[in-house]
């Protein structure tokens, strides 16, 4: 994610970390990342810059910007609005509210829902009533279309880049899991409300990487949800695409069931607000607009300065790429 305004020269992990107001300028790639063990899902929260390896396209790159929980947060909130979803949206839309608590002042919220489309409730505001009221209104809509989640995605991006300059933009979607195959029949049948022009896989997915945004899921797959699985038919209704975009970002994924929804959804967040972002300047400033791939890793004085490391079985969670 390039981010606008700032910074007129580098400067070193320290000293970015102890800035109270953060400014990160035009030529510095912001990635989120997560360190979770395998076994327990549980994250790790003291490493610093100098324990991780980055890599472009193969090429090392110097971590000139590294901190934790400090930049704000620009959080889009998206609600199935499906049949096989809607046992499950009171509560959902209830942790929805009580997520809002767990913000900071300076985070933004926008909240959207979708089917065959996305539709938006309410833009980015810091205003927490504007939220709710938005939240509410989303918790009794319904929809008899499918999930067209592709271009679902596509619509999602585009209301995240809207966000403010020098934040960390997150897709929270609430849902099922399930999504529908998008074609002839499909539109005929559950989406007639759809857009025109359906935008595929490779472009909600090439616009997503560039928007730098995490996508992250709270899962609550219902009754309606197991029965539309086993009679999908022509319909197409599958599982697992949410899952493939939240991996291309390293976002997490929780399951949850109505009763846990405001638990998880609050713990979802929490691990959002957890992550460690780390910038860098690309030691090749060409600019193709061609995927870069990203690779991160603990590196050797990681080990060192935490033998304890050596016995678990760690994952370094951060998006695949990037185009510049």
């Amino acid at each position: 994610m390039l981010l606008a305004a700032g910074i007129g020269r580098a400067q070193s992990p320290d000293s970015l970390q102890e800035t109270a107001t953060i400014h990160v300028d035009t030529q510095l790639v912001l990635l989120d990342a997560m360190v979770e063990e395998k076994k327990n899902g549980h994250t790790l929260h003291s490493l610093s810059a100098k324990d991780f390896q980055l890599s472009e396209d193969g090429a090392p790159q110097t971590i000139t910007y590294f901190s934790r929980d400090q930049l704000p947060l620009s959080v889009v909130l998206l609600f199935d609005m499906t049949e096989t979803v809607h046992a499950a949206m009171k509560p959902l839309a209830q942790a929805g509210l009580q997520i809002l608590n767990h913000l900071k002042p300076e985070d933004e919220v926008a909240v959207m829902t979708f089917s065959s489309r996305a539709d938006l409730m309410h833009g980015f505001t810091t205003n927490r009533r504007m939220a709710a009221e938005a939240i509410n209104t989303a918790s009794w809509m319904a929809d008899v279309e499918g999930t067209f989640l592709d271009e679902d995605m596509y619509e999602a991006v585009e209301q995240v880049s809207k966000a403010k300059p020098g934040t960390r933009r997150v897709l929270v979607w609430l849902t099922d899991g399930t999504a529908n195959q998008e074609n002839a029949a499909t539109r005929a049948t559950i989406g007639q409300h759809a857009p025109a022009h359906l935008h595929s896989r490779k472009e909600a997915m090439d616009s997503l990487l560039q928007s730098g945004a995490v996508v992250s899921v709270l899962l609550d797959r219902t009754a309606e949800t197991n029965r539309a699985i086993l009679s999908a038919g022509s319909n197409g209704t599958r599982l697992g695409d949410i899952d493939e975009y939240a991996r291309a970002t390293g976002g997490p994924v929780l399951n949850t069931s109505a009763k846990d929804a405001p638990e998880r959804l609050a713990t979802l967040i929490d691990l959002i607000r957890a992550r460690y972002t780390l910038g860098y300047r690309p030691s090749s400033v060409e600019s193709t607009n061609k995927f870069r791939k990203l690779s991160l890793q603990l590196g050797a004085d990681a080990l060192r300065e935490h033998p304890d490391l050596h016995k678990r079985d760690l994952l370094v969670l951060t998006r695949s790429g990037y185009y510049r």
